[in-house]
């Protein structure tokens, strides 16, 4: 894997397949985001048996097709601590090469996010993870966010909402991050869903604008 501070205290890790990209971040993103693992102490095979019954592609294939179904990752340093502590052993190999990366960084607080390949190929990914990014290091960025998204319909939040925790996806604590991440870099994954909110390319223009000034700020540091 490559690492790259690629904003001021979000930190950028690449790998060459979607499948070691996955199988490095598994537990570490669902300590932080699963709607049944979060907070949580478990095992790859504990995860796995879950996933297959619960996630909308195990539930059609009756396979684990978690390596398969992500294309990006982001979790908050907060969240390695439990590994750090030994309440994750017995590691596997990439899970010890990925915090040996920020073994030095213990008491830090940063983000760290995770795309695969040529990442010019995929800019909208690399965008939305980093929009994550901002959304924890920076109180600015959030509360400028939050006030944005309070002014979508509760029912239109609703139905993202209940999409986002459908399939095995995401906890409730995470779906306001999720939604303004997609919202400022990829409106169009809820146009393909037919996830229509009320004037929806006004609010992607509120939160670009903020996303793009707040990424310059960081980047210029």
């Amino acid at each position: 894997m490559e690492a790259a501070e690629i904003i001021s205290g979000v930190y950028h890790l690449n790998f060459p397949t979607q499948q070691v990209l996955a199988s490095t971040f598994l537990r570490f993103q669902e300590h932080y985001e699963s709607p049944q693992f979060r907070d949580k102490i478990f095992s790859l095979d504990e995860f796995r048996k879950w996933y297959i019954a619960n996630s909308e592609n195990g539930k059609k294939t009756g396979k684990f097709t978690y390596y398969e179904d992500w294309t990006g990752f982001n979790i908050p340093s907060y969240v390695l601590a439990p590994f750090y502590q030994g309440l994750f052993d017995p590691l596997s190999e990439p899970e010890k090469s990925f915090l040996k990366i920020f073994a030095d960084k213990k008491e830090a607080k940063f983000y760290v996010i995770g795309t695969f390949g040529d990442c010019r190929a995929a800019e909208s990914a690399l965008e939305h993870e980093i929009a994550h990014g901002l959304f924890y290091i920076d109180e600015g960025y959030k509360l400028k966010v939050l006030r944005i998204l309070a002014a979508v319909k509760p029912e239109d939040k609703a139905r993202i909402r209940t999409h986002f925790m459908d399939g095995g996806g995401y906890d409730e604590k995470v779906i306001e991050d999720e939604m303004h991440a997609h919202l400022a870099t990829e409106p169009e994954y809820f146009t393909g869903r037919s996830l229509m909110i009320d004037d929806l390319p006004k609010v992607h223009r509120q939160l670009r604008k903020i996303f793009d000034a707040y990424f310059d700020k960081h980047t210029k540091k």
